[in-house]
């Protein structure tokens, strides 16, 4: 009740502040601000080029500073970003608005996987990131009916997109300060726990890190990370996820305007019921995964139902209607319900704090410039079936490599449970000993 709830309306707030800007092309912007189809689709992908480059810098100043005063100060400024783009005049200043938006939110999300990870064993974490990243298809849901009401505002004084930036944003303002002085750091310095409570809290999470159990900092940890070969398959399948969740976010109301005869108004009300079905889906597979202590055949699931949508949408004819918005129900729910069960997956399998704060980074930052292509892909309306068909390739790679990675990992821990007590040192030699060696620790066993 301390941690989860308000994190996951801050990540209501900033998920809405990076995607309203979907919501906002039908209330004028692209015609207001004299843009072509080209300049807002730069205007989709800058976001995540500073999104890219703020996640590890964030991430390691979270590592070595308070997190609740820093995840409060990041709020503050993007959320005077997002209000801010009420006030743009053309395509250069809503450019330079998205990329400070980008540079403020990106240490945001990595940052509270890693602040969850102080919290919780590793059984315990899927469905607290799928609580926390439900507020993110919550968002979509909250900011389609609230885009539509928002649309009924009169005109006269500002147009409906400015209004739309306005109300979402200074939100985010508001409540950053309540959240820097609630939100508590680390189980150490916990106040609302008494000292039993604390020392409770240190030794269950110590017992469950076992003998990936580090808390020191040092760049040799940093590196070790990038000497480590899951975390390239990680990154990739963290960006063929990106491509696909990111793509479908930002077009999804160009997509359902297209698909019938209604206003843009009753698009944008239309947009609600997919996202609702993958907040029920996104909690569900974060709960799924940590009863049954399983992560890739989650995501696999999932990636089933989303090729299955994304075919519907590329086959069947546009006029079609039922069948195709029955489809982006099924799209929408796939791209977002997977992340809670693949968030906990690598935060799972990456030991010692320094070593998975940098690898959590790594993976979100580098996995999200899908974001820049997801925001590019949906090139040719009103069907986008080259779009579509992109994004279902990606999805399809998602799964081969998520199983190449289980059977990856389930291969290694079968090699461990053999090794001799002399292999075990050897091992630890290899990796620079106890402070280094993290996951890579013989008597380590990974998640699958």
């Amino acid at each position: 009740m301390r941690l989860v709830p308000l994190l996951s309306i801050l990540y209501l707030l900033c998920f809405l502040d990076r995607s309203n800007i979907g919501n906002a092309k039908l209330g004028g912007l692209e015609d207001d601000l004299g843009m072509n189809h080209f300049q807002y689709q730069w205007s989709l992908s800058i976001f995540f080029v500073g999104y890219i480059i703020f996640q590890v810098p964030s991430n390691i100043i979270m590592r070595r500073w308070r997190p609740a005063i820093w995840l409060s100060f990041l709020m503050v400024a993007w959320g005077t970003v997002a209000t801010a783009m009420a006030a743009t005049k053309n395509f250069a200043g809503l450019v330079v608005c998205r990329l400070l938006l980008g540079c403020f939110e990106a240490g945001f999300f990595p940052g509270v996987i890693y602040m969850l990870s102080l919290w919780y064993t590793r059984q315990e974490y899927g469905r607290r990131v799928g609580l926390f990243f439900s507020c993110g298809s919550l968002a979509g849901a909250f900011g389609g009916l609230l885009a539509y009401g928002i649309s009924q505002i009169p005109t006269h004084t500002l147009a409906t997109w400015q209004w739309l930036f306005i109300i979402e944003g200074a939100p985010s303002i508001l409540i950053a300060v309540f959240a820097g002085w609630y939100l508590p750091d680390k189980p150490e310095t916990a106040k609302f726990l008494t000292k039993d409570e604390r020392q409770l809290e240190i030794e269950r999470l110590t017992e469950d890190a076992g003998a990936s159990q580090d808390k020191s900092f040092s760049w040799t940890q940093v590196a070790s990370v990038y000497q480590d070969w899951k975390l390239y398959v990680y990154i990739f399948i963290y960006l063929m996820g990106a491509i696909s969740m990111h793509g479908v976010t930002l077009f999804l109301p160009s997509i359902v305007a297209g698909m019938g005869e209604w206003t843009d108004a009753q698009a944008q009300a239309l947009t609600t019921p997919p996202y609702f079905l993958a907040f029920i889906a996104t909690i569900s597979v974060g709960r799924s995964s940590d009863h049954f202590f399983e992560r890739s055949f989650h995501m696999v699931g999932c990636e089933l139902v989303g090729i299955v949508g994304f075919l519907i949408l590329i086959i069947v004819p546009q006029e079609r209607v039922a069948a195709h918005y029955a489809a982006s129900c099924l799209v929408v729910t796939a791209v977002y319900a997977n992340v809670p069960a693949k968030v906990a997956w690598f935060t799972n399998n990456f030991g010692g704090l320094t070593r998975r704060a940098i690898a959590s980074a790594t993976i979100v930052s580098i996995g999200l410039a899908g974001g820049i292509i997801g925001g590019q892909i949906y090139y040719d309306p009103p069907e986008y079936k080259n779009g579509n068909t992109i994004v279902c390739a990606c999805v399809a790679a998602q799964l081969v490599a998520v199983l190449v990675l289980r059977f990856g990992l389930a291969r290694e821990n079968a090699r461990r449970e053999k090794l001799s007590r002399d292999e075990k040192e050897l091992q630890l030699a290899q990796y620079g000993g106890g402070e280094l060696v993290g996951d890579r620790h013989p008597d380590y066993r990974y998640v699958l």
